[in-house]
């Protein structure tokens, strides 16, 4: 039984094991993509396995990121007993490899599908450059994608049954999904809004399922947020409030679409217009499905309602609160949703054309699509791994970082972390994560409490980075306003500074 559903899926099976290779590639020279929100996890999960709780580098409890990819990273550290940045290459690899599995999976249960379909589908998935940037960095999105599959497999089984352990059995993978990412909401919603147009639910059990299920899904964020607040009275940290509009947020999400489908549009009206065409079609194609229950109950329509959600999740939330700009990583886990949405009719299509010659004719129109598609992809792939394997993944781990005169000066003189004064950076992740050692950051201006704090300290040092600038923190100049600065070294990326009242 289980021979014959591999042998079913080695079209799936040859797709992942292409994605896993891809993600050893770009990471053989410089090691897993470490950023800022990377040193938070990793220094977590360090700190949790060490017996220090689920405290980053500075000793301060985990509160701005949810809990479980730390754990889920400690777990790993158990497993392997070895150091997550030496093992997370093989990780993200195998993560990738899974992601591509399951969506095979899933394709193989779509309404209308083909073996060429298919497999055009792995090839464009297993190449993503989207998906590839995703699983080359140590992020929280590489396990929630996953989880988001999984839900997706969950939650179709529910529709199916419409039977308590089933809704139960999705509702925990929500909830496990939304204390890995705190948009990890829009599986809870996009769950409740599906249940809620069921047409074949009466209504007290559509009530009871919606209770149950939204119960179950903010059940284990509920209790972090809880832990947050004992621990620092701040339920998901300090958070400031956006300073990009709603057009902007839309123009972001529209460049971000271009680039996944490459476009050959240049101008950015026509490329906004279009990606606001894409969201109205997946909410016609959503509403049909509500009159067509055969259509309601299916993979296509799980995942159209997901992109709904998530899409206008992530635009209206960068819209009232300030995170990154809208981007890939933050728009990946629509990917899949997108390209499955607007590729499943196509073997429908196909098999209505009224002659075999037009059958013919839309298969290669569409093909011919895809090849270009995969063409791009793989071009794009080709010279990011070309300065990959230069330079390393841009961040900490890159080569930038690695010989950076400071770095390497810090390093060497380990002297400057024995005095008990404070020391203060501008990236002070790097500074953990390259020399092991924990420094104070610089306070973000808007934060005018951590300013204050930081006008009254006396005799701390200063490790500048000239790299990698970052405007939401204080600068020289602003620094000069209030302290004495002494020069105490210089080098082409940086300099060390004492700062006295």
């Amino acid at each position: 039984m289980l021979s014959d559903y591999f042998k079913k899926n080695i079209d799936s099976l040859l797709a992942s094991a292409v994605g896993f290779f891809i993600i050893i590639l770009f990471t053989r020279y410089g090691g897993i993509g470490i950023s800022p929100d990377s040193i938070a996890y990793t220094s977590a999960a360090r700190n949790l396995i060490s017996g220090n709780g689920l405290t980053e580098f500075s000793g301060a409890p985990l509160v701005a990121f949810p809990l479980f990819y730390p754990l889920f990273l400690g777990l790993v550290m158990i497993v392997t007993q070895h150091d997550i940045i030496l093992v997370a290459p093989f990780l993200n690899a195998l993560m990738f490899a899974i992601l591509i599995f399951l969506s095979g999976t899933i394709i193989e249960h779509f309404k209308y599908k083909t073996k060429w379909y298919k497999r055009i589908l792995l090839i464009i998935i297993s190449i993503s450059p989207s998906l590839i940037e995703i699983y080359s960095m140590l992020w929280s999105e590489t396990l929630f994608i996953i989880l988001i599959l999984v839900f997706f497999l969950l939650f179709h089984r529910y529709l199916l049954k419409h039977n308590t352990l089933s809704l139960v059995l999705a509702a925990t993978v929500a909830a496990i999904a939304f204390d890995t990412r705190y948009a990890g909401i829009t599986l809870v919603s996009s769950g409740v809004l599906l249940i809620f147009f069921d047409k074949n639910l009466k209504w007290i059990k559509k009530i009871t399922h919606i209770l149950l299920f939204g119960a179950v899904g903010i059940s284990i964020v509920i209790l972090n947020l809880i832990r947050n607040i004992l621990e620092n009275g701040l339920a998901t940290g300090m958070r400031q409030e956006s300073i990009t509009s709603l057009s902007q947020n839309i123009g972001y999400y529209s460049s971000v679409l271009s680039d996944w489908l490459r476009l050959p549009i240049l101008d950015k009206f026509f490329i906004q217009v279009f990606a606001v065409i894409i969201m109205l079609l997946f909410l016609i194609f959503f509403i049909r499905n509500i009159n067509h229950w055969k259509s309601y109950y299916t993979y296509e329509n799980i995942a159209v309602s997901f992109f709904i959600v998530y899409v206008l999740f992530i635009v209206l939330s960068s819209t009232f609160s300030r995170y990154e700009t809208i981007n890939n990583r933050l728009l990946a886990p629509a990917f899949l949703p997108l390209l499955w949405i607007s590729t499943c009719q196509i073997p429908k299509w196909k098999n209505q054309m009224p002659h075999r010659r037009l059958k013919w004719v839309f298969l290669a129109f569409f093909v011919g699509i895809a090849t270009v598609l995969i063409g791009s992809y793989f071009a794009i792939n080709q010279d990011n791994l070309s300065y990959m394997n230069e330079t390393g993944i841009p961040g900490y781990n890159e080569d930038t970082w690695k010989k950076s005169q400071l770095v390497n000066y810090i390093q060497k003189h380990k002297e400057l972390f024995e005095d008990d004064s404070i020391i203060y950076s501008n990236h002070c992740q790097a500074v953990y994560f390259l020399t092991g050692h924990s420094v104070t950051t610089l306070p973000e201006r808007v934060y005018k409490n951590d300013v204050d704090e930081f006008k009254r300290t006396e005799n701390s040092l200063l490790i500048w980075f000239n790299l990698d600038y970052n405007p939401d923190l204080l600068n020289l100049k602003e620094i000069r306003n209030y302290k004495r600065m002494k020069r105490i070294k210089s080098f082409s990326d940086g300099a060390i500074f004492i700062l006295k009242n």
